[in-house]
Formats: C-alpha cells, structure tokens, sequence
C-alpha cells in the first residue's frame, strides 16, 4: 500500500505543470527575442568596429603587380656623350636603350608614425560607440521585460474580475434555487424568479467576454516568452519608492540617457579627430621589388632591389571642408541635446502621473475596504427585510452586485498596482532581473 502511495505521488508530480518565476519567464523572453538579438549583433558589430580601428595603427603589408608599355624609351646615342668616344662610331649610333615593357612586383610595408590623433580617435569612438550599444542592448531588455510582466498582470487582472463574476455567479445560483423553491410555494412573484435568472444570464455574458480576454492575452503572453501563464507564479514585491528616489534613479542610470552621452562623446572626438586631419600625417614605408628591368633602365632581365623612406602628406587648401564638418557635427551635437532634453521632460511628465495615480489607488484601496465590509452588512439586512416583504426583490440583487462589484474592485487593485510597479521600473530603466 505505500509503494503504490508512493508512485501515485510521483505522477502526480510529473502530471502537474511546474511553476516558473515571473523573472525566469523575462529570462525566457530575453532568449527568444529577435529583436534583442540584432541589438546584440549591434553591439558584436561595434567591438569588430573597434579592433579594426586598433589595427589601423599597426603596420600592413600590400602586395602590387603592374605591366606598363611606352611607345618612347631612354636612349643613349654617341653625340650624348660630351668628349669623343671612337672616330669609327657614327655620330647618331645607339649605345644603349631601355625596353618598352616594364614589369614590377612589389611587396610593400607601411606603417604609420603619425597622424595628428586620427587613428588614436577612430579606437576611443569605436570604444564609446560599443558602450553605446550596450546602453541600448539594456534598454531593449527593460523594455521587453516591462511587456512580459504588463501581459501576466493584464491576463492576471482579467482572471480576478472572471473569478469574481464566477462568485457571484454561484451566489446567484443559490440565490435562484431558493426563489425556485419560493415561487413553487407561491410565496414570491415570478418577476423576482425572472429578475435573478436575466441578472445570472447577464453574469454569464460577462464571463464568456473575459475567458475571451483571457485567451488572447494568454497567446499574447506565451508569443513573448513561452510560457503559459497559468504555469507563472509571481510573488508581490511591496517597494514604497518615492518620487523623488525614482527621478533620481532615472537621471542617474537609464540606458538611454547614457547612450546618448555616449553619443556626445562621439562627436567631441570626431571634432578633434578632423582638426588633426590638417596636421602632418607621416609614415614609413618598406618595398621590396622583383622587376624587368628594375632600376637600371639599360639592364633588361628579372633583379629584386629594395627601396624604403618616410611620407608625408598634409592637406593644403580643399575650400574650407573642415570647417563645414565641424559645423556638422556642432548640429548633431545640439540634436542630441534636445532629444536627451525632450526625453527627459517627457518621461518626468509621465512619471509624475504614475506617482498620482499610485497615490490615488491608495486612497481607492482604502475606501474600497470600507465598502466590502458596509456591503455584506447590507446584503445581511436586505436579505432579512425581503423574507419579510418589507423591500423589493430589485434591492437585494442591487446589493448583492454592489458587494460583488466592491470585492472585484478590491481584487484589481492589488493586480493594477503591481502593473504600475511595472511601468514605473520600466520607464525609469530599472530591471530587477538583470541584479
């Protein structure tokens, strides 16, 4: 008997669907997510963008091969010379004579000494646009865990209001048999057996409404994450965060914020990296060369000779280009400090109405407190007053939807509440999931 208890305890275990975390549903989501994943090629992108522009400071080795063809050659005739070679020579007779098809292969080395800060530049805004990838990789994440959380709530929220209805329901239903058993006797009129069958069928409507509410947002809830919500178990997290703490938190560490200071760094250097592009720019180079005829013009076979220095160039005059960039980047400079100003005006706008409306939630709460209990009392009261006829049918059903309607309203406060914490963390770039 309790090797059979035992394995009907196993699966029952195995039958059952397991529970999962809130958090481990965002972990999920975070996984499968399309989105967050092209954010995260940004992201690899800009670390290859990075190490390329390293590289550019180290030396590099090209390979080059050329043919070239001239219809005219150097020449070198007897009157070239300026004292007398042989009296036997004519005047006009060719002594040597370059080819006419040059060939050379040359293998180049070339490293840059100095490029007024250039190459030092292009590796810093590399580095900072990394970090400005990361800044968005973390807002995709927040923002995707906000949506997850907001569909449980939303899909948790339409299950409490099902549940109540669904009492209520049953309430009526006792309700119902009893005025059956009433009207059978003849001690109450049909309209009060009809008024709680039309109030019942109402109920039902209203049932079906949300078991259609609740489908949808379960399909909307597992497309993000892969979950079923009825296999999530959140537990409330009571925070008694201020206004004031939360602006703070937002100010100080939202990833767009940070991003777009990324951004602005970006540009300061690219401001300097064209003012260093009028400075010298030198480099040394190294070429070894296999060629026909190589550098002596009069010698027409195959040699290898070597030849190495230092380069300079600098730009001179190109009609102001410079200074046109650096107003280009002045205005994109000013457009960043008005998206970072717009964004934050408008996100203390909203997180001002999250606070006034946490406030007055808890101000409903309270009332709401107040009116399940004064309800019951007056359904006891009525339910005493109608046996004896002393108040119509109507007025019971009023107070009984009246404590129905309380008690659900009571219930989606706590679920409303815990999706305000939702919004809050996420628009001020908070994700506990990632602590």
């Amino acid at each position: 008997m309790k090797k059979l208890f035992f394995f009907v305890l196993w699966a029952v275990v195995f039958v059952l669907p397991a529970k999962v975390t809130l958090s481990k549903a965002v972990v999920s989501a975070w996984t499968i997510s399309r989105g967050l994943d092209s954010q995260k090629l940004e992201e690899e992108a800009a670390s290859i963008a990075g190490l390329t522009a390293l590289r550019q400071k180290y030396f590099s080795v090209f390979f080059n091969g050329s043919y070239r063809y001239t219809s005219d050659k150097v020449e070198v005739k007897i009157s070239d010379f300026p004292f007398p070679i042989s009296a036997d020579i004519p005047p006009g007779t060719v002594v040597l004579s370059a080819p006419n098809d040059n060939f050379d292969l040359k293998m180049s080395l070339v490293q840059p000494l100095y490029s007024g800060g250039c190459l030092s530049n292009a590796v810093k805004i590399e580095a900072i646009r990394g970090l400005a990838e990361k800044d968005l990789t973390r807002l995709k994440k927040i923002e995707l865990a906000g949506k997850v959380k907001s569909s449980y709530f939303n899909y948790l929220l339409f299950c409490k209001k099902r549940d109540s209805l669904n009492f209520l329901l049953s309430n009526l239903n006792l309700h119902l048999q009893k005025m059956e058993n009433l009207y059978t006797e003849e001690l109450v009129k049909k309209s009060d057996l009809l008024e709680t069958r039309a109030k019942a069928d109402e109920i039902k409507l209203s049932v079906m409404d949300l078991e259609q509410l609740i489908a949808a947002e379960a399909v909307h809830f597992d497309s993000l994450c892969s979950y079923d919500p009825q296999d999530v178990d959140s537990q409330p997290v009571t925070k008694n965060e201020s206004f004031d703490s939360a602006r703070e938190y937002f100010l100080a560490g939202h990833p767009l914020l940070k991003s777009l200071d990324e951004r602005t760094r970006i540009i300061q250097i690219q401001k300097k990296s064209i003012s260093g592009a009028y400075l010298p720019q030198l480099s040394a180079f190294a070429e070894l060369h296999y060629g026909r005829p190589g550098q002596n013009f009069f010698k027409d076979q195959w040699t290898f000779y070597v030849q190495g220095g230092l380069s300079v160039t600098m730009p001179v005059f190109n009609w102001n280009k410079g200074g046109r960039d650096k107003s280009l980047a002045d205005i994109a400079g000013r457009k960043l400090e008005n998206q970072r100003a717009d964004f934050i005006r408008e996100s203390e706008k909203n997180l001002r109405q999250l606070f006034l409306y946490k406030e007055n939630l808890e101000k409903k709460l309270v009332l709401l407190d107040n009116l399940s209990a004064n309800a019951a009392e007056d359904i006891r009261l009525k339910e005493e007053l109608y046996e004896e006829n002393q108040i119509d049918h109507t007025d019971l059903l009023a107070a009984m939807t009246n404590q129905e309607r309380y008690l659900s309203n009571r219930e989606e406060l706590f679920t409303q509440m815990e999706m305000l914490k939702v919004n809050i963390d996420t628009l001020i770039g908070k994700c506990e999931e990632e602590e």
